[in-house]
């Protein structure tokens, strides 16, 4: 799956009872580009995000309480927040019966997604939804998008249309030019640089008592097994060494930074002399190569989870020793 459009310029909001969806959504946006990604918890606090700022699409669960996202579509259809109504509507559901994807299609959403969601048909969903946008319809007694996804001569010559088809609208965001032949060129090179450097290939390194393995906001490059000594993982926080964790034999660090690509979110030093068996990047892209999506959106949102909780006990732990100091 090749990102080829800009979505770093949208804001999305994600509306979804269920936390652990949010964050699933969440997840596979950002890694799509999307940075400006709203959550909300249900119909009303959606709702009013849409009155306080300025939101470009929405991503809408279906059984929600106390307003579902059929009752939330309409509310937007309707014209009830100024300047919302024909703004795009993707609803997620876990019932993908004709029954209701027919419903949600009448009440005026864009796309309709089934449940559990993958990367590539929520790519392919929000793409379709910001590169080919459908006239917007507003009659008795249907508002949204035109309900016509696809242009069909009329069965048997007759058309029952009684006015002239509405003009299709501009997309609401442009491919950049010739953004993929770069990307899959950039891939291309990655792999034929570690195939010529033994990218791919583990090996040992030594590190000497109280020497850093890694800084926090460091590019994470590299994982790392412990073979036999000490190693102490840690934040600073206001100016104080706050330890998280001292890791022995077999024990794994390091390997965050290389699923989901974000900083480093801690130190790594070496409390004694110690060998660690060091795992690049390429090695472990490799593998992650032949994992389904759905099985890295898993992993990410488990990172997010774990890496704020990681700032959370840092300031916890800085708090108590404050106090007790």
């Amino acid at each position: 799956m090749i990102v080829d459009i800009d979505l770093s310029t949208i804001t999305v909001l994600v509306i979804d009872d269920s936390r652990y969806a949010r964050s699933f959504i969440k997840s596979a946006l950002n890694s799509f580009g999307a940075r400006q990604v709203v959550e909300a918890g249900d119909g009303p606090e959606g709702v009013q995000i849409l009155r306080d700022r300025k939101i470009d699409l929405v991503l809408v669960d279906y059984e929600m309480q106390p307003l579902d996202g059929i009752a939330f579509t309409r509310l937007i259809r309707i014209g009830e927040i100024p300047l919302c109504a024909d703004i795009p509507i993707i609803m997620v559901s876990g019932a993908a019966d004709m029954d209701t994807v027919v419903l949600a299609r009448n009440a005026g959403i864009t796309e309709f997604l089934a449940k559990p969601v993958s990367a590539e048909s929520l790519f392919r969903r929000v793409r379709n939804v910001l590169l080919n946008p459908r006239p917007f319809v507003q009659a008795d007694p249907f508002v949204g998008p035109c309900r016509r996804s696809m242009d069909r001569p009329p069965p048997e010559g007759v058309n029952r249309r009684l006015s002239a088809p509405l003009p299709k609208p501009r997309p609401l965001i442009e491919i950049p030019p010739g953004i993929a032949q770069p990307m899959v060129r950039k891939a291309m090179a990655q792999g034929a640089q570690a195939a010529k450097t033994g990218g791919e290939r583990s090996s040992r390194r030594r590190f000497k008592a109280g020497e850093p393995i890694f800084a926090e906001g460091d590019v994470g490059d590299e994982a790392y097994v412990i073979e036999s000594g000490r190693v102490s993982i840690f934040k600073m926080v206001n100016g104080d060494k706050v330890v998280l964790a001292e890791l022995i034999d077999n024990g794994v660090f390091g390997e965050m930074a290389l699923i989901d690509d974000q900083p480093r979110m801690a130190w790594a030093e070496a409390c004694e002399d110690t060998v660690c068996l060091v795992l690049p990047k390429a090695a472990l892209k490799s593998q992650l190569n032949r994992t389904p999506d759905l099985v890295i959106l898993v992993l990410e949102t488990l990172l997010h989870d774990i890496r704020k909780m990681g700032r959370e006990l840092a300031e916890a732990r800085s708090r108590v020793r404050a106090k007790r100091g």
